[in-house]
């Protein structure tokens, strides 16, 4: 949500999360698993759509604020998985959480965000996350990469507006394809679809 975003990219971010609502509605088996999130980050970090089946959200209209703090993103990203899980209920069965992350800047906070990164991603935490980064814009190719447990990529085009486009449908795609496989049954887990848009960066193991 950096100043950077200003414009049309964020106008495009507008449009494409109600589009992503529909699509997911669209595809019984998608809409039934699938439990969507929306966090926002700049100097500070805000929930601005708890964990919600999609029937029953309401998404929210995004404007540009100020810096970049990836360490409040992922803090605020940890909590919304633990309240929004949490909330499910006892009992109810759930899968490994994904968080798609997308930047069009770099982290210009004096906290550093590798210690919040890693308590969001931790294997030892049941609410621990698998993460996907899309970088753009501005952004720093190697920290997107290393903001990622498996699949980091940049966005080939220049134009912002479309670059995000690309990432959503991207996101979209791999909601509904990983949602697929665990309908499936079969050997079930993140599946992110490749796209002619979009760089993959090389991912060091974390």
């Amino acid at each position: 949500m950096s100043g950077s975003m200003s414009g049309p990219p964020m106008a495009a971010m507008n449009t494409a999360l109600p589009t992503m609502q529909r699509a997911i509605l669209d595809d019984p088996l998608t809409g039934e698993i699938a439990r969507v999130a929306v966090v926002t980050f700049s100097d500070s970090a805000s929930c601005v759509l708890t964990l919600s089946d999609m029937a029953h959200a309401r998404m929210p209209a995004l404007s540009p604020q100020g810096g970049t703090n990836f360490a409040e993103g992922f803090r605020v990203a940890r909590e919304a998985l633990v309240d929004g899980i949490g909330g499910l209920g006892r009992g109810v069965r759930y899968h490994r959480p994904v968080v798609f992350f997308l930047s069009d800047g770099q982290h210009n906070a004096g906290k550093d965000w590798k210690g919040d990164f890693d308590r969001l991603r931790s294997r030892e935490d049941k609410y621990g996350a698998e993460v996907v980064s899309f970088g753009f814009g501005q952004a720093n190719r190697e920290a997107i990469a290393q903001v990622s447990t498996q699949h980091a990529f940049f966005a080939t085009d220049v134009d912002p507006a479309v670059a995000v486009k690309e990432i959503l449908n991207t996101v979209l795609l791999s909601i509904k394809t990983t949602s697929g496989s665990f309908q499936a049954g079969g050997a079930a887990g993140l599946s992110v679809p490749q796209s002619t848009g979009l760089t993959p960066l090389p991912v060091h193991e974390n």
